[in-house]
């Protein structure tokens, strides 16, 4: 490693490959982001605020059976080709055929059963009575896991760039290519039943080539499938429970509001999760890598590595949770039209939640790298059953008219509870030695106030050009001052993120 002593220092130097393969896959994370963005506004804005909250539910509650139904082989698959060190590429074939033949056949079931008897499963669990959101959310469901299987295999191999390629083709052109096909229909089930059907076109092309270039079909099929799910059944409660986390209390909701009141704890949730995929890439590319250096027995880099990104999770979504709660209501505002305002309240008590959330995803894989135990899904359940006994305290006693609200702190203060359970494994496997700095945490007062006084100077109806200004300044402010303090976890991303040309 090249010790970095000031800034200048970096010429000359190339980005470290593990740097890069972040780097890249924050790219692809941002235009999802992006993408996203792009679908919900325009959902809203053309289809309507009761539009909105359909196609949001379906997304949620397909991203909850999703967790389920993969069987916990989105993590099983590339951890097993990770750990494979002979005839690697043979042996990612015939494990990615395993998955992705179990995954689709029991997509397939699990999605003809709700086929069957769609009216039933869209009054549970979405509260309505369209059919039409049931054959989308099948489709949708069934293409998501396969490109998950895709993405995994080339995690597993550390081929980031593919990954990001399959990410970004699943994350950012199938949806845009689905809303330029549909938007003239109105129609939320339309929408996403196209997206469904794009992702397993898209699925189907990348993995035909990785299945018929496995020789002897039976030779490791059962053996690799075992292996696979021993690993990943032992997850599924995990899983479960994670989706469960993000859409149990919108399901609860759909059943005492109407699905516009609903949508302002989706877009909330929405919001969450976009925050968190900040810390997504660090997570896509530390398992397989985290699972390598602790097979070599480098505990003590792992433990460093582990230390510096809480220190930079701390920091950093503090920034962030500070700088939304400022700004919600004129991003709402610009992003989905004058109809989704009156859930600003809503959005800004999930969005509370945000620091606790991005821990948790920056860690989960960390934590399922350095155990065969699957720690995380036992914290997920735990988590799981607090949300229940709150929402359930809320239903029971909370009037009708903020139940919404009720649901939102149930929500903020269950991923509380996660967020702590996760810091207390990572105590208990021995990479939580490194206390995080809380010394740069002002960063996130500065900035912040310098927002609240351009939100006040303009009565707080700030306008978008004075928006984009006060951004602009206060990058460059935090530029200038994380250049001058340089906290520790800074300084080590640049020892480490940079080698020699």
């Amino acid at each position: 490693m090249i010790e970095v002593k000031s800034w200048n220092q970096l010429i000359g130097l190339r980005l470290h490959p593990f740097l890069f393969d972040v780097l890249t896959t924050g790219l692809t994370q941002v235009a999802a982001v992006t993408a996203n963005l792009i679908l919900v506004g325009a959902v809203s804005r053309e289809m309507g605020v009761a539009a909105l909250g359909e196609y949001l539910l379906v997304k949620r509650t397909s991203s909850w059976l999703l967790s389920g139904s993969q069987l916990g082989l989105g993590i099983a698959l590339p951890r097993q080709i990770a750990h494979t060190i002979q005839d690697v590429e043979t042996r990612a074939n015939q494990y990615f055929l395993a998955a992705f033949t179990v995954v689709v056949v029991f997509v397939v079931c699990t999605g003809l059963a709700a086929v069957l008897n769609a009216q039933r499963v869209a009054r549970w669990c979405l509260g309505s009575e369209g059919r039409g959101l049931v054959y989308a959310m099948v489709l949708l469901l069934l293409g998501t896991a396969m490109q998950a299987m895709v993405f995994g295999y080339f995690r597993g191999l550390e081929r980031v760039r593919r990954a990001n390629l399959v990410g970004f083709g699943g994350w950012v052109v199938v949806p845009l290519l689905a809303l330029g096909v549909t938007h003239k229909s109105h129609s939320a089930p339309l929408l996403i039943g196209a997206t469904g059907l794009g992702l397993t076109v898209a699925a189907m092309l990348w993995a035909i080539p990785k299945i018929a270039g496995v020789q002897g079909f039976g030779r490791h099929f059962l053996s690799d499938t075992r292996q696979l799910l021993a690993y990943g059944v032992a997850r599924v409660p995990g899983d479960i429970a994670i989706g469960g986390l993000l859409a149990l209390g919108p399901l609860l909701v759909s059943h005492y509001v109407n699905i516009a009141q609903n949508s302002y704890l989706l877009l909330g949730i929405t919001c969450l999760t976009l925050g968190g995929m900040a810390f997504a890439p660090v997570g896509i590319v530390l398992l397989a890598r985290v699972s390598r250096l602790l097979g070599a027995g480098r505990h003590t880099d792992v433990s460093e590595y582990v230390g510096h990104l809480r220190s930079a999770v701390l920091q950093l979504s503090l920034v962030v949770v500070v700088q939304g709660l400022i700004f919600t209501r004129p991003i709402v505002l610009w992003w989905l039209g004058p109809s989704c305002t009156a859930g600003v309240p809503v959005i800004r008590m999930v969005m509370l939640a945000i620091p606790a959330y991005m821990y948790f995803v920056a860690m989960r894989s960390v934590v399922d790298a350095a155990s065969q135990v699957a720690y995380n899904a036992r914290n997920l359940l735990v988590t799981l059953a607090v949300l229940v006994a709150l929402s359930a305290t809320v239903v029971r006693f909370v009037p009708p008219e903020r139940i919404v609200m009720g649901v939102a702190v149930a929500t903020a203060v269950a991923l509380c509870v996660l967020a702590f359970a996760t810091h207390r494994t990572l105590s208990g496997l021995g990479l939580a030695d490194r206390s995080p700095e809380f010394g740069p945490l002002w960063l996130a007062g500065l900035l912040g106030v310098t927002s609240l006084a351009a939100q006040w100077a303009f009565r707080f109806q700030i306008s978008k050009p004075a928006f984009l200004v006060v951004l602009l300044v206060n990058l460059g402010l935090a530029f200038l001052l994380l250049r001058k303090s340089q906290p520790e976890w800074l300084r080590f991303v640049l020892r480490v993120a940079f080698t020699r040309a």
